[in-house]
């Protein structure tokens, strides 16, 4: 029996070149010659005529069909201006009611594919941060702000809609041990028990007034949510996901779950040590803990201290293990440093770092961030609108987990890892 190979191959690239134009069929054309691309496959697995050839022919199809899916749905995700824009456009109507007369509350519900969405009460109506605009020339000079890093490192998801809850199962109480055994020897039982953990959601939001002239224009709007709002809260936030006390409505901070610095088997063995000893005795720290870490935050001028470091004639002296590639990115031993503008404060200790395997982090959100434009107060008679912005959002770390998250100071590091004589 024989099977037109190339027919499919032909068919798959068809489908790849449709991906890549936008057709709006592409993907259904994708999937359709795959799927004949496997039963062709079945078919000959059945009479035992495919060759490792044909195989490998059919493997490397596979992969283009998949790169070519990946593509196309990266190619579809939205900004989270575009998609903002998209919702304001299709409810154009509304939001010109919204702008005239008084109505009920304009609610969009977006699905941000960003750091922006993450929100601390804030009120700017009267403060030189208040924004009102009649006319400009559609340049909007946003004040400068630190940049936002943290969600970009940890593991992030949503959470089941019916619960506001972050819920997991830890392992507890490990019993037995496996042994290797002879024919007929009774077999060793191991047990462990499981219990339910969960952790409430907070809900974070921000208003702002706004013009009525300022809302019959997108681009002047979309910058104000981004700029005035979104981002000032977005970073007040990351405030929070770092340094929270978990206490009233306050989300519970990174720092609180991490580990105090003993450094690992470097403690008291280091002569002289210094600050690259330090962040090594970190890493060692998590390792030994059997973490993979894959990130240490310091302080964005102890780093630059770091890397400022001189010899007597004047070359810089980095550690073997320390690199800095194309981009800019740090690495010290394979694990890159990040610096971070934010304060690191918690519970009276400023830390200079802290790191470790940060996929153990968690930080889900209850739903979609939702924008909201309606009446408050006299708005009415001010010719203003009130903008509401809310996002609700957990964050936790299992108990079995917290060893390989490590936080300390260069000079209490240094001191543990000290050689004693």
């Amino acid at each position: 029996m024989e099977f037109d190979i190339k027919a499919v191959e032909t068919a798959i690239e068809n489908a790849n070149k449709a991906i890549s134009s936008d057709a709006k069929n592409a993907k259904d054309m994708a999937e359709k010659a795959m799927n004949e691309a496997k039963d062709i496959l079945a078919k000959m697995e059945e009479t035992k005529s495919v060759s490792d050839e044909l195989r490998k022919d059919f493997n490397e199809m596979a992969a283009k069909f998949s790169k070519a899916r990946f593509e196309n749905d990266k190619h579809e995700l939205k900004s989270w201006e575009a998609q903002f824009a998209d919702a304001y456009n299709e409810r154009k109507s509304e939001v010109d009611q919204t702008i005239t007369r008084q109505k009920a509350p304009l609610i969009f519900d977006l699905k941000s594919v960003s750091d922006i969405g993450l929100f601390n009460t804030i009120e700017a109506v009267g403060s030189e941060s208040h924004y009102s605009l009649t006319q400009n020339t559609g340049i909007i000079s946003a004040i400068r702000k630190r940049v936002a890093t943290y969600l970009q490192r940890v593991s992030t998801g949503a959470l089941a809609m019916t619960k506001p809850y972050g819920m997991w199962i830890e392992e507890l109480d490990e019993q037995g041990a496996p042994i290797f055994i002879g024919e007929g020897d009774p077999k060793t039982q191991i047990s462990v028990r499981y219990e339910e953990r969960e952790k409430k959601a907070k809900k974070i939001a921000v208003y702002s007034k706004v013009t009525t002239e300022m809302l019959k224009y997108l681009p002047q709007l979309i910058s104000f949510l981004q700029n005035n709002m979104m981002r000032r809260v977005d970073l007040a936030t990351e405030q929070q996901l770092l340094t929270g006390n978990d206490a009233g409505d306050n989300l519970a901070g990174v720092l609180g779950y991490s580990s105090a610095y003993t450094g690992g088997d470097m403690a008291g063995t280091v002569v002289d040590a210094q600050n690259w000893d330090v962040l090594l005795g970190l890493i060692s720290q998590a390792r030994k803990a059997h973490g993979v870490v894959n990130g240490v935050y310091v302080k964005g001028g102890l780093l630059d201290q770091l890397l400022s470091i001189k010899g007597d004639d004047g070359h810089y002296i980095r550690p073997e293990g320390v690199t800095i590639d194309a981009q800019g990115e740090i690495r010290a031993w394979g694990v890159p440093l990040i610096r971070t503008e934010a304060s690191l404060l918690y519970d009276g200790v400023t830390y200079d770092f802290f790191g470790g395997d940060l996929s153990v982090i968690n930080v889900g959100f209850t739903g979609n961030m939702t924008i909201q434009i309606g009446l408050d107060g006299n708005d009415f008679t001010n010719n203003k609108k009130t903008i509401l912005v809310e996002q609700e959002l957990v964050q936790f770390v299992s108990a079995n987990d917290t060893q390989v998250l490590v936080k300390g100071t260069f000079a209490a590091g240094k001191a543990v890892l000290e050689a004693t004589t």
